[in-house]
């Protein structure tokens, strides 16, 4: 048998397509199909070819849906050394048997089968995360299989679904909105769900659990109106099942209880800062909802307005949502450029922590800035982008070549917080400046892109000082 390699994809910004080859031995071959920045890159791992081969594709419908779980099995494959010495056979442990599983709920076809002294394996991300690259090793066939997975998408809050461990995960994405929700009910837990969607013009409707013996109750949701989703209540039963939901809407509606509630284990889906629930999330079996969580989106409405992010276009998506106040600021630096900020928010009486934005690994300096409870607000965010050239081979002057943020400064009412005070006529070429500010205006969000290395782009919420 020919030599293992080892691979790694890398990571993509989803898969469209898988295609696996498979013979009397089970699993020979897979072909990935990625998509990254609307570009399709194919890559193959497994040599082997020929008419012994059947060819079976999968397709996904990028980017609605997306692979959110790998099934198979791994163990011995009694395959010919080659073509012409057909009596030499050579045991080797490999991939065998592959099954994909989507956000839609859709599962593949078993490809291949299982081998002698086979082993399953299971590949999946924490609650719906997608797949975005493969890695293993390969030679002729494919002789080892792992995965990375990732968050769907930074810019929506995604509260992890509640209730039991058990069962398939899944995630029906983001959508505009939500018309409709329909409920099975059986044995007093709520044994299905089946949530329509509106995208555009489309209705795109998802179905999770199964129950012949159910009955179904329906809310509908004045969508033409603007109405939404802003909260669910639920229970857990003593099994770990969702036994009733409750959803509570903008127009200050709620639905009738579903299901039936148990005392003592309630949860409840309402995340701060975001409004909209526009998809959701969980794990289901056959005929019961084992758990139930959602994507939430943030809804701009007068007097809050969006200020346009600045920076690159590279990097994730994300956003902070909108709050009362910023309470704190966090910022790692080094090589004279911003790696990550982080934010802490007031709402009322609450304290929201947002996720670190940019490199959170890098060993760098780091500086905190405590804003004076409710009496200070930041007034506007500055700062540019540039490269540095090359002017020695020290690693920290290295690394400041490259094109990232290299000063940032938060304004308050009462003084001036700065990170990293470079000026742009110190060497640095193509300088960018920015600032984020609107009159009579205090900053009470942020939203930008980053990626794993730096933060790339930030921009702002804001509202009336005098409506704060």
């Amino acid at each position: 048998m020919s030599e293992q390699c080892p691979f790694d994809d890398g990571v993509y910004d989803c898969v469209k397509k898988v295609i696996i080859g498979e013979d009397s031995q089970g699993v020979a071959y897979i072909t990935i199909q990625y998509v990254r920045n609307g570009d399709v890159v194919q890559l193959e791992h497994g040599s082997e070819r020929g008419t012994q081969i059947t060819e079976t594709e999968f397709e996904v419908k990028d980017p609605d849906e997306y692979i959110t779980c790998i099934e198979g099995t791994w163990g011995e494959a009694n395959r010919y050394d080659g073509d012409i010495h057909m009596w030499n056979q050579t045991l080797s442990r490999t991939v065998t048997e592959l099954q994909f599983k989507t956000s839609h709920g859709r599962t593949s076809q078993k490809f291949g089968k299982p081998g002698a002294d086979s082993f399953e394996f299971k590949l999946e991300g924490n609650n719906g995360t997608k797949l975005v690259g493969l890695l293993g090793s390969s030679g002729r066939f494919l002789d080892e299989i792992e995965a990375n997975f990732d968050v769907v998408s930074s810019a929506l809050k995604q509260l992890e679904p509640q209730g039991g461990s058990d069962g398939h995960s899944w995630d029906d994405g983001a959508y505009d909105g939500l018309r409709k929700v329909c409920i099975g009910e059986d044995g007093g837990r709520v044994s299905s769900v089946e949530f329509v969607y509106a995208k555009g013009d489309q209705r795109i409707t998802h179905c999770h659990g199964m129950d012949s013996n159910e009955r179904k109750e329906v809310f509908e949701l004045e969508y033409e109106d603007g109405e939404y989703i802003i909260s669910v209540e639920g229970t857990i039963d003593d099994d770990g099942f969702v036994s009733s939901l409750i959803f509570n809407t903008s127009m200050t509606r709620s639905s009738e209880e579903f299901g039936k509630a148990v005392a003592n284990n309630k949860f409840f889906l309402k995340p701060i800062g975001f409004h909209k629930l526009v998809g959701f999330r969980g794990r289901s079996c056959v005929d019961r909802i084992n758990a139930l969580g959602a994507n939430f989106a943030v809804v701009v409405a007068p007097p809050v307005k969006k200020l346009q992010a600045q920076g690159t276009n590279s990097g994730e998506e994300w956003d902070d949502g909108i709050h009362d106040n910023v309470r704190m600021i966090i910022v790692s630096y080094g090589h004279e450029s911003v790696l990550s900020v982080t934010f802490e928010y007031a709402n009322g009486t609450e304290t929201v922590v947002g996720d670190a934005r940019g490199d959170v690994d890098e060993i760098g300096d780091r500086k905190e800035f405590k804003l004076c409870d409710n009496n200070e607000y930041i007034t506007s965010v500055e700062g540019f982008f540039g490269e540095k050239l090359l002017t020695s081979e020290t690693a920290d002057e290295y690394e400041s070549i490259y094109y990232k943020m290299k000063r940032l400064d938060f304004i308050t009412n009462i003084t001036a917080y700065s990170v990293l005070e470079n000026d742009p006529s110190e060497g640095y070429v193509d300088v960018v400046p920015f600032k984020l500010e609107e009159k009579d205006h205090k900053i009470v969000g942020f939203h930008g892109k980053s990626t794993e290395l730096s933060l790339q782009q930030i921009g702002v919420y804001v509202k009336p000082i005098d409506d704060a």
